[in-house]
């Protein structure tokens, strides 16, 4: 990590802004992965941080131990081979590490991700006229991972953006604010504007028919207020002063806010709440889960930070 943004994490961050933590990027072979590696590579050497190849044979179609592992242990390593030669070849100094996995995708790549920087997956698309659709196990990667998740749209490409601004989706909920400092961080090492959004779409009343609101539905829209989303980001702004922020307050549903009033970006930043279900896993809000269906940009899911839960681990070979 640059000195400049060495300095900007604090001792109560999450673990994952730790330096030397390694971007995890999931390895596939198709095309449709390469901008995801590409986007990994980028913030990896970007960021002085290793980037760690994933490839992961599913082990739920392998009969072990009746199944001799060497003939996919062999394609497995010489896809991971050769995709480090190319990530090489576009950034020589790239400090690449290759790692081959075994069992259910989603839990090796939440297991392996636990303790580095970020892990980044792919999501395929259906069509040039229609918006892009995420799979179910980059979904399930979201709602589990301990880290940020990024998860990077097939035809991207990072270099036709780069001086695009960070945007990042504001909840007054989200009170621990790594979402934010996710953010602010990739802006500042990035040298782009920061865009922080909130939209709230009140419906229409008729005061002379309908009867005033309760009071949580007013302090809710109290919270919602531009006046609100300057106090959450103010922390963050005195912290980050060589990160240049606009705040976009919308009176429009949040979605439409955070991928049309935006405008152009290179990356959306969207927090993860900490609520659990019965399976232990991270439901996702409305918003965040349209976010990631919808968004024809890189989107980056960022959990909260205290939350301790038993994973599946998947092996390593």
């Amino acid at each position: 990590m640059p000195a400049d943004e060495a300095t900007k994490v604090g001792h109560e961050d999450p673990a994952w802004t730790v330096p030397g933590r390694a971007v995890v990027v999931a390895v596939d072979g198709s095309r449709q992965n390469r901008a995801a590696i590409e986007w990994a590579a980028d913030t990896a050497v970007g960021s002085d941080r290793p980037l760690t190849l994933l490839h992961v044979l599913d082990g739920s179609e392998i009969p072990l131990p009746f199944h001799r592992m060497e003939p996919d242990d062999t394609l497995g390593r010489r896809l991971l081979a050769a995709v480090a030669e190319t990530v090489h070849s576009a950034h020589p100094e790239a400090h690449v590490l290759e790692e081959l996995g075994i069992g259910r995708l989603e839990d090796t790549l939440v297991t392996r991700s636990a303790a580095q920087s970020a892990v980044v997956v792919g999501r395929r698309g259906h069509g040039t006229f229609l918006r892009l659709l995420i799979g179910s196990t980059s979904l399930k990667v979201c709602g589990r991972a301990r880290v940020p998740v990024v998860v990077v749209p097939q035809d991207w490409d990072s270099r036709a953006h780069r001086r695009e601004p960070v945007v990042v989706g504001v909840d007054h909920r989200d009170v621990q604010g790594e979402a934010l400092l996710y953010a602010f961080l990739e802006a500042q090492r990035r040298g782009v504007t920061l865009i922080a959004a909130h939209g709230r779409e009140l419906p229409a009343r008729d005061w002379d028919q309908d009867p005033p609101p309760e009071f949580s539905a007013v302090e809710a829209a109290e919270q919602a207020s531009p006046e609100a989303l300057a106090r959450v980001v103010a922390p963050f702004r005195d912290r980050f002063n060589d990160v240049h922020v606009e705040l976009l307050h919308g009176h429009e549903h949040p979605l439409t806010v955070l991928l049309d009033r935006t405008g152009p970006a290179q990356l959306l930043v969207l927090g993860r709440h900490g609520s659990r279900d019965r399976r232990g896993s991270f439901p996702f809000g409305s918003v965040a889960q349209a976010a990631l269906h919808y968004a024809e940009v890189p989107v980056a899911v960022v959990p909260p930070t205290a939350r301790p839960v038993k994973e599946t681990h998947g092996n390593l070979m």
